[in-house]
């Protein structure tokens, strides 16, 4: 009493908070680092000290590049399966199917040769290991059939109908590949074939080693070289060792060298296929980040199939149903051995066949990337689609030309044959441009059907980032006076929810996210009982997605040319 007495008005700066747009979370498999983890990286963040090597450390070194200045990157590490698999099989010449199951004991390049037709039991078939090379005698058929190379099976079953019927020269030929792949020499067919096993942590990442013979002779005379990234950079020259072992740590494999005169410039390669999650391992290790970060996507590293997709988009359901609007990222399978681009497409086709999720993108884009180490590896483009999402405003297409190209991605041979079907698909794809160096993102589709708003990226991240901001100015008027209804003009109550809201819109707006926006609250609404209904349309920005140029040539002076009707 008798004092001046001070009170704190807030909420009335005009302070816009709920944004979370350009921040990702990234999972993966790595060789370090605590499984279900977030960690915290930027571009000065040594990623082989905190996370080691693997799949997740490329990725967001990939982010990384193409983020920005200052990327908000959280990775995640995630348990790893061993790399591996059985192609489907392909049939040739009449007869009936088959199909595969098991998994993957021992690589092969199988085909299955039908040497005497007729019913399953009485027909034959005599099997090759080497891709059709050789073929072993031929055996009785069966309904399931397990493929394997004398007394080493491949872990590959061919089944078959009970009722088949086999036709005589028809074949089925399919890939086996375990993480560390066949080795293949060029070059001196009398040089021993080194062999290249995995050490007890397994493959770490994936690697297109290539071993080359610079001056011929035995163990610990001759020399070699050794690239990882299928022969674009080589390390130094060593001596092959006196024991013939090389250990590469870093990749989880080792090197031996058999005794025996080697030949200079004999080469020797030998791909390695990265470990990859289960989406059970993913959604586990993703619990106790999601619960901690905020995020306006999750990026899950690896191949990815509709089961997959399907589990994230769940995934995405829950968070929207816990009001944090959140979408996922995943990434395609890479070819096959022996897989060409049309059949890839087909397969990637099939998988895309029933499935909607419209807050899921899939990446299918590989090639050979260019990190900032300076190695050239193939491998999905994912990790810099990320990045470019993340480094534009949320209206803007990751595709747009005048950001420029993908500087760090070489498009494999004869993409451009499939990459329309595929974007058409709903897959983020790159391509190239008649006329334009480099490669470009093509539109940033995502899995939502064909009559969806949703079905483009860039609308799904203004709408988020919109529903993000006007929910928490929306909570500011939660158990608020709702005023009185005959005194619309009052500046409290339903005026002060609608201030709030358009408030938050017009940050959109003013950064040119949004073209518009109309907040309309009906009129008449029981209050009391239903609570308020608030009609909010979104006025997005107009992408150009196509061009037509009409071109036409006409004569100075004639009667068609357009200046001779301004003159009149």
């Amino acid at each position: 009493m008798g004092d001046v007495l001070q009170y704190l008005i807030d909420g009335t700066s005009g302070i816009v908070t709920g944004g979370v747009d350009g921040k990702a979370l990234v999972a993966g498999v790595c060789s370090r680092g605590q499984v279900g983890k977030g960690y915290l990286v930027g571009k000065r963040t040594d990623l082989e000290a905190m996370l080691g090597q693997g799949p997740l450390v490329e990725r967001v070194r990939d982010i990384l590049n193409t983020g920005g200045q200052e990327p908000f990157v959280i990775a995640v590490p995630v348990q790893g399966q061993p790399g591996g698999y059985i192609s489907a099989p392909v049939h040739q010449g009449g007869g009936a199917s088959a199909r595969l199951e098991g998994y993957p004991a021992r690589n092969a390049d199988v085909v299955a040769r039908v040497a005497e037709g007729g019913a399953i039991g009485t027909a034959t078939l005599e099997i090759s290991m080497d891709g059709g090379k050789t073929f072993a005698e031929a055996q009785a058929t069966a309904a399931q059939i397990p493929v394997a190379d004398g007394e080493q099976p491949t872990g590959a079953t061919l089944v078959f109908a009970a009722d088949a019927i086999l036709e005589v020269g028809a074949t089925y030929a399919f890939s086996v590949r375990c993480p560390v792949g066949p080795v293949y020499r060029i070059g001196d067919a009398k040089s021993p074939l080194p062999e290249i096993a995995e050490l007890a942590g397994g493959v770490l990442t994936g690697a297109e080693l290539v071993i080359q013979v610079m001056r011929g002779g035995g163990r610990n005379t001759g020399t070699f070289r050794l690239s990882t990234d299928g022969g674009d950079n080589y390390g130094k020259a060593r001596t092959i060792p006196v024991n013939g072992f090389h250990e590469l740590p870093d990749f989880g494999v080792a090197i031996t060298f058999p005794e025996g005169e080697y030949l200079a410039g004999t080469t020797y390669t030998c791909r390695l296929l990265p470990p990859a999650p289960s989406i059970v391992d993913v959604l586990e290790a993703l619990e106790t980040p999601l619960n901690l970060f905020d995020v306006e996507f999750v990026h899950i590293v690896g191949d990815s199939d509709s089961v997959d997709w399907l589990a994230a988009q769940a995934r995405a359901e829950e968070l929207w149903n816990c009001q944090r609007p959140t979408y996922f990222k995943l990434e395609a399978r890479l070819p096959r051995d022996g897989e060409d681009m049309s059949a890839y497409a087909a397969a990637l086709l099939a998988e895309r066949q029933g499935v909607a999720c419209r807050f899921v993108t899939v990446c299918c884009q590989y090639g050979e990337l260019v990190d900032s180490t300076g190695a050239v590896r193939l491998r999905n483009a994912g990790g810099l689609q990320s990045g470019r999402v993340m480094s534009i405003p949320v209206q803007r297409a990751a595709g747009r030309v005048k950001d420029g190209p993908v500087s760090q991605l070489v498009l494999p041979d004869g993409w451009s044959a499939i990459q329309t079907a595929l974007e058409d698909a709903g897959y983020l794809t790159a391509k190239k441009y008649a006329g334009m160096e480099g490669a470009y993102w093509g539109d940033s589709r995502t899995l939502a059907d064909e009559t969806s708003d949703y079905r483009y990226e860039e609308v799904l991240r203004t709408t988020f980032k919109a529903i993000r901001l006007t929910r928490i100015a929306a909570l500011k008027s939660m158990y608020d006076e709702a005023g009185d209804p005959l005194r619309p003009e009052s500046e409290n109550g339903l005026a002060y929810l609608k201030a709030n809201l358009e408030n938050a819109l017009d940050v959109m707006v003013k950064a040119k996210e949004l073209a518009a926006y109309v907040v309309n609250i009906p009129a008449g609404q029981d209050i009391t009982n239903n609570g308020v209904a608030v009609e909010v349309t979104l006025i997005g920005i107009p992408i150009i997605r196509e061009i037509r140029l009409y071109n036409r040539y006409v004569y100075a002076g004639s009667r068609f040319d357009p200046r001779m009707e301004e003159a009149a």
